[in-house]
């Protein structure tokens, strides 16, 4: 979903949640909706996954949407992939 759909489902009161997720050296952001499914943000450019490699951007940005409670799943991170990655 690209992030002007979630301000505009958010702000017709249709999302419940925000989380970040890593996934390795990356962060996606994933939003529950209030009928009990799941969006991840997109890119507009290609509707891919859109990764931050800084969580601060993905907390700001949710926070600017008008959550003021995130979850932080960092299971998947591995932070050394980001040093190979740059290789």
């Amino acid at each position: 979903m690209l992030l002007e759909q979630i301000r505009k489902v958010f702000d017709a009161g249709g999302l419940s949640s925000a989380s970040i997720v890593a996934t390795g050296w990356r962060f996606h952001v994933v939003v529950d909706t209030k009928a009990g499914g799941q969006v991840v943000l997109t890119r507009h450019s290609d509707n891919q996954v859109r990764f931050f490699s800084d969580p601060g951007t993905a907390i700001k940005l949710l926070h600017d949407v008008g959550f003021r409670e995130i979850t932080v799943d960092t299971k998947g991170w591995n932070a050394g992939q980001a040093e190979l990655s740059s290789q």
